[in-house]
């Protein structure tokens, strides 16, 4: 039968099901795309070489590969991003893995290196990048500062546009930071367009930040502007700091040291600065700390998380942050403590964590 003839034949059988009274047999829908799972490769800067970085992140299972141009230990100096670049992410592409995301210290336009992080990051297929982050002056106006970020977001979305670059700014909880609550830094992104600024939610922060399902109805209201995510796991446990034995006092509570203070404040300085990986005071609460776990094992609703992604048809870059202790590769060290086997185990523990709660949404 020829093609014309196929295609009549199946225009008059449309037309007499139409004529009986018949509603055509339904379509299947199409598939939903599965998404990818990047590893960070902060994680692995231990490992130095792009050859290196692609062999464990294969080993592990992950999908790709979100990289830090980041001053060393980051795997391409944002100084030397035109020359470096470019060879790393094909090296690591010739193992089967995705690049389409970098982490870098862009935080506004004006950034040492932005434009040329951000077009060297193009011409190689890159899509999106981590970008933050932005602090309150305590004693100000809260509406009147997310006012003064309107100017300098547009700048950056103007940047990102020209580019073809999604700018996505990541979560942080504590009360210093801009974007904790969400409906804050929302005021500011909803006057530019999703495809150039947008967040990176990160669940648990999110989950500290957002307790009693606040984090549900944050993610849902974000919903347009959640450019790509992250999962990583934490508790909020008693911080008891007792020196020597006996019992713990009141007394000995009254003098126990405050903690470092919220995660996130102290001029880190945007992603992946000082202080990360290890317990820090809960937020308002000196006496209780935060304390980050493997995937799976604390206060996230992973299987909620993956529900909602599917309602507000998520399909952004996704990784996993290791930062509980873990030989020294959650704090981006150069150098672990720990067996290889041990490190790249832990990690594909979690990305197994994150694959069986979001099986259920279908998103893995």
């Amino acid at each position: 039968m020829q093609r014309r003839d196929f295609l009549q034949a199946g225009l008059g059988l449309l037309a007499g099901e139409a004529a009986a009274g018949q509603a055509p047999a339904p379509q299947p829908a199409p598939a939903a795309k599965k998404l990818k799972v990047d590893a960070y490769s902060r994680h692995l800067q231990w490992l130095r070489t792009a050859d290196e970085v692609a062999e464990a992140v294969v080993e592990m299972g992950f999908d790709g590969v979100d990289l830090t141009v980041r001053p060393y230990p980051g795997h391409v100096d944002p100084q030397k991003v035109a020359e470096d670049l470019p060879p790393f992410v094909n090296t690591i592409r010739k193992h089967g893995l995705q690049v389409i995301t970098m982490t870098c210290p862009i935080t506004d336009a004006d950034s040492p290196n932005a434009e040329k992080i951000l077009a060297t990051a193009s011409s190689l297929g890159l899509t999106h990048y981590w970008w933050g982050t932005f602090r309150y002056e305590q004693g100000k106006p809260v509406m009147a500062q997310l006012d003064a970020l309107k100017p300098r977001v547009e700048k950056l979305a103007a940047l990102n546009a020209k580019y073809k670059m999604k700018a996505m700014y990541h979560t942080y909880s504590g009360a210093g930071t801009v974007g904790a609550a969400v409906w804050d830094f929302l005021y500011v992104l909803r006057n530019f367009d999703p495809a150039h600024v947008s967040f990176h939610y990160d669940i648990g922060h999110m989950t500290n930040a957002g307790g009693n399902g606040t984090w549900a109805l944050n993610l849902r209201a974000a919903g347009p502007y959640i450019g790509g995510i992250s999962a990583k796991d934490s508790v909020i446990e008693k911080d008891l700091r007792v020196n020597g034995g006996g019992p713990y006092t009141a007394e000995m509570a009254a003098k126990a040291p405050a903690g470092r203070g919220p995660e996130g404040m102290g001029g880190r300085g945007g992603p992946g600065g000082p202080g990360r990986g290890g317990p820090v005071a809960a937020a308002g609460f000196p006496n209780w700390r935060v304390r980050q776990v493997p995937l799976g094992t604390g206060m996230d609703d992973l299987k909620q998380f993956g529900a909602i992604l599917k309602e507000i048809d998520f399909n952004g870059p996704t990784e996993v942050q290791a930062e509980y202790p873990n030989g020294g590769a959650q704090n981006a060290q150069d150098k672990i403590t720990l067996p290889r086997e041990q490190v790249l185990g832990a990690m594909k523990r979690d990305l197994l964590a994150l694959r069986e709660a979001f099986a259920p949404s279908g998103l893995l």
